[in-house]
């Protein structure tokens, strides 16, 4: 009896301890309020992820509850197309060199390939991948691509294989898959997000296991955990979204979602050191899935998922 009272009594001083080191993680925050636009919103549909084509300044964005993909305008929010995908719970986006768009099944088990205009032009992992979720790519070489994709199949189980990489040849909406691979040993749980900066060699993925909430960060070539200040950084909640901001070649930061209905979050990190710079709160924003970034006009905008029914974008602030 006296065990077990002093045993609640330490788990509730270390709850304390972990709340007042999360409050203290972070003493500044900037509220965003006036937004370029809200989408329509779209009820049901489970709107989850988001990539952007600069060629068209167009947004394309994922329903995966409603089996579909809706192409934005970027610059006003105005829907100009929607494209069924049936049984396929469509999750992750990436483009690849604004030319390729590359949409993550969960349900068919592969990844769907469209140019810009939204053609189909064929899938691939059918036979490797078990419940594909978030995507990432950078360019290898002329023509060649890398693409990293996290499978969150059994996500109670922690497992190293969870980043499955593959190297994919694209020329004139054509492309051919060259090789695949498990990337990295990293014991990671229920993986959605992910993110590769291959000027700076790393690779971040989030893990949503509420027992183990964190974002690792990886050395892009060996897999390695490097250890990096980010991933000291306490989640109460689900870390979601990941995108980035590019000021130069190697400089700029990151971005990560606290996903949360009555809190929801979006912290900066250093692109380079992963120091903790500032918190933003985006108004009438919440419980935010995917996130994007993508320069225009010489600004910096960021488009986040709002509920699982809508997009909001805005303008950046600059950032010290």
């Amino acid at each position: 009896m006296i065990y077990s009272l002093k045993k609640t009594i330490n788990m509730f001083l270390l709850s304390i301890a972990m709340l007042l080191t999360y409050s203290c993680q972070y003493n500044d925050k900037m509220i965003l309020s006036d937004a370029l636009f809200y989408t329509d919103p779209m009820p049901n549909t489970g709107i989850d992820s988001i990539g952007f084509l600069m060629r068209k300044h167009v947004i394309v964005v994922t329903g995966k509850d409603a089996n579909q993909l809706y192409v934005y305008n970027a610059m006003n929010g105005e829907l100009k197309q929607t494209i069924e995908r049936p049984d396929a719970y469509p999750n992750g986006v990436n483009v690849i060199n604004d030319a390729l768009v590359l949409i993550t099944e969960r349900d068919t088990h592969q990844v769907s390939v469209f140019n810009t205009s939204m053609e189909f032009l064929g899938t691939f992992g059918t036979d490797i991948l078990r419940q594909p979720y978030g995507i990432t790519s950078y360019k290898k070489s002329d023509g060649v691509y890398k693409i990293f994709i996290t499978d969150s199949y059994e996500y109670d189980t922690p497992k190293n294989d969870r980043i499955v990489s593959f190297e994919l040849f694209y020329k004139e909406d054509s492309f051919s898959i060259i090789s695949f691979t498990t990337f990295g040993e990293e014991t990671l749980y229920q993986v959605e997000s992910i993110m590769v900066d291959s000027s700076n060699n790393t690779l971040l993925v989030a893990d949503e296991n509420k027992e183990h909430y964190k974002i690792a960060v990886l050395d892009l070539n060996s897999g390695e955990n490097i250890g990096a200040k980010l991933q000291d950084f306490i989640f109460i909640t689900d870390p979601e979204g990941i995108a980035l901001v590019k000021t130069s070649k190697t400089s700029g930061y990151w971005i990560a979602t606290e996903q949360s209905k009555t809190d929801n979050k979006f912290h900066l990190f250093d692109r380079e050191s992963f120091e903790y710079l500032n918190t933003l709160y985006l108004e009438g924003v919440s419980n935010t899935d995917g996130i994007t970034t993508a320069y225009m006009h010489g600004h910096w905008y960021l488009y986040a998922v709002d509920n699982d029914r809508r997009v909001a974008a805005f303008q950046l602030p600059e950032i010290n």
